[in-house]
């Protein structure tokens, strides 16, 4: 796998009872991360002002703010993750999406969560490939832990 972990985590995991339980743990970017989720949410009102002075129509501005505001969803709602022994859990919204540890074929380590890619090549546009799990600082540990448990034991 292509990834590089600057931190010292165990290389050698076998499959135990204790990391067979579901870890759950909840992300809210607008908490989490203030300063990042008041920038974001002050570039979706600055791109509604500016629609409103060339158009100063409602309608387009509303349009527009709620376009911005649906790709930046993960800002506005909370996402629960759980990691269990067939794969990751994302529920948000009243939705779920389910990635199964056989779909996950590389990760990179990012500065506030993994992304999860479904091919082992790289693309540079792999983001839009992969998936995005944020994950604490306090639980990156843990989840990588997880990661190549059942990640590394998929693949062998």
């Amino acid at each position: 796998m292509g990834f590089c972990v600057s931190q010292a985590y165990p290389t050698s995991i076998g499959l135990t009872a204790e990391n067979d339980k579901p870890l759950y743990y909840s992300v809210w970017l607008m908490t989490d991360q203030k300063w990042n989720a008041a920038f974001l949410l002050g570039v979706a009102l600055a791109v509604g002002v500016i629609v409103w002075q060339n158009t100063e129509h409602l309608i387009l501005e509303l349009i527009a703010l709620l376009f911005l505001l649906g790709t930046l969803w993960r800002i506005v709602v909370p996402v629960h993750f759980e990691l269990n022994s067939n794969g990751i859990v994302c529920r948000s919204l009243n939705r779920n999406r389910f990635i199964a540890w056989s779909d996950i074929q590389s990760y990179q380590i990012r500065r506030n969560g993994i992304l999860l890619l479904p091919q082992n090549d790289h693309f540079f546009l792999e983001a839009f490939r992969g998936f995005y799990l944020s994950v604490p600082t306090s639980l990156m540990p843990e989840v990588l832990y997880r990661l190549r448990v059942f990640v590394d034991h998929v693949a062998d």
